[in-house]
């Protein structure tokens, strides 16, 4: 167009530059906008980063516990609203998973309205629909009591796109689960039993895991935050000068707190029997029993005579028996009404003996079909599968009105080792 003004090196030289410019300004833009992207776009900013935790926590999800704890926590917490839940919706059952401040009486009311999804007052999405159940994810306003906007409501579409997947994994786990419980509850007898010793195996080691994970929790999180409420009472108490009704008051309510953290501190015992390691089966038996005679109404008696032998077996075997004596105990507390239970541990014919007595109600044994414990709850079954795993052999005696005697026997020799 400028033949007489410019030659091929200008033009050359002039688009070259400008192309390099180009190119530079566009990416300077690109990776400053990426950069200053939590000041710029601080919303924007604050969901993605909340997207991309959530989605890499989800893999993790096994439980309803931990959807919970998970996605739950984070979604009330990154948009800032009162509360939230996940509702699963069955053919006869609601069951509603809740975080912070939200009523889920009112909406289990809510959800029999057909026009419930665009309620004027909660954001609600339906994440999964089909033949078993339906779920749904209902957000309350802000706490500024405004509802949330077009982009946090397409962040939440977002999300549910992936708890879709993560839903259905937790509800096939829990049907899994229960038809394991279910097999194992039906088990054969020892003699026929030899070919599923692997699934008696598999089924304790994920209840074990599955008790150690909650006892460490428990420890790591809820007892922590009990020890620091405890500190700043006591600090609330050196501080400040307070008539003495008010320093009775707070010391009722240190004592409280104190009551509440031995409470779970045995229960984490319970659930994590660690004194197995450090002073063996017999010694953790009777540190068991005696803690627990403080809760009960009824004597606790314990015996153990010979039995030490037992103590140079492997810790899952120990482990085993310990659990037989919390299932024996938990039963009393619940159906023997008895004034006074007995346990005792001997050793006889190379055989570990574990004998349980008690004076309560006890039961019609001509009404129990077979000489082993019977399906009077799920807990006493696993009992039974225990012993069956430790090839042991359970005898009992009762009398309707007369209590019941218990005497397990598992051969030292020949006890199967995890």
């Amino acid at each position: 167009m400028f033949q007489d003004l410019v030659d091929a090196r200008q033009v050359t030289f002039i688009f070259t530059g400008s192309v390099i410019m180009l190119a530079t300004v566009m990416y300077s833009a690109e990776y400053f906008t990426t950069r200053l992207e939590r000041f710029l776009f601080p919303r924007k900013y604050v969901l993605q980063t909340a997207l991309k935790k959530i989605s890499k926590s989800l893999g993790a999800i096994s439980s309803l516990r931990d959807l919970k704890e998970i996605v739950l926590m984070d979604i009330v917490s990154t948009l800032q609203v009162r509360g939230g839940a996940i509702i699963f919706q069955y053919e006869n059952d609601t069951e509603i998973i809740d975080e912070g401040e939200i009523d889920t009486a009112e909406i289990k009311k809510m959800i029999c309205s057909s026009t419930w999804l665009h309620h004027p007052i909660y954001t609600c999405i339906e994440i999964t629909r089909h033949e078993e159940y339906a779920s749904y994810l209902v957000i309350t306003s802000n706490k500024a009591n405004t509802l949330l906007g077009k982009e946090e409501v397409q962040w939440l579409h977002l999300i549910t796109s992936y708890l879709e997947v993560s839903l259905e994994n937790v509800h096939l786990i829990r049907k899994l689960t229960a038809k394991m419980q279910l097999l194992a509850a039906q088990l054969p007898d020892e003699q026929s039993a030899q070919d599923i010793q692997w699934f008696r195996k598999i089924m304790f080691e994920l209840q074990e895991e599955e008790r150690l994970r909650i006892a460490a929790d428990l420890h790591d999180t809820t007892m922590q935050d009990l020890f620091f409420l405890k500190r700043r009472f006591v600090a609330l108490l050196d501080k400040y000068a307070m008539n003495k009704e008010d320093k009775e008051h707070l010391n009722n309510i240190i004592n409280f707190v104190e009551m509440i953290n031995n409470s779970l501190r045995q229960s984490c015992f319970e659930l994590n029997p660690f004194l197995l390691k450090e002073i063996g089966l017999i010694e953790t038996v009777r540190t068991y029993l005696d803690k627990e005679a403080y809760h009960t109404p009824f004597e606790i008696e314990f015996k153990e005579e010979g039995a030490s032998s037992i103590e140079s077996k492997d810790l899952t075997t120990k482990r085993h028996i310990f659990r037989i004596v919390q299932e024996l105990l938990n039963n009393a507390k619940k159906h023997s009404q008895a004034s006074k239970v007995s346990f005792a541990m001997t050793m006889k014919d190379h055989k570990f003996c574990l004998t349980y007595e008690d004076d309560g109600v006890g039961f019609d044994s001509t009404q129990v079909p077979r000489m082993e414990i019977g399906a009077s709850g799920m807990g006493v079954e696993q009992m039974r599968g225990r012993i069956l795993h430790l090839n042991g052999k359970l005898e009992f005696d009762s009398r309707r009105g007369a209590g019941v005697k218990f005497v397990i026997t598992i051969p030292i020799r020949e006890v199967m080792s995890v």
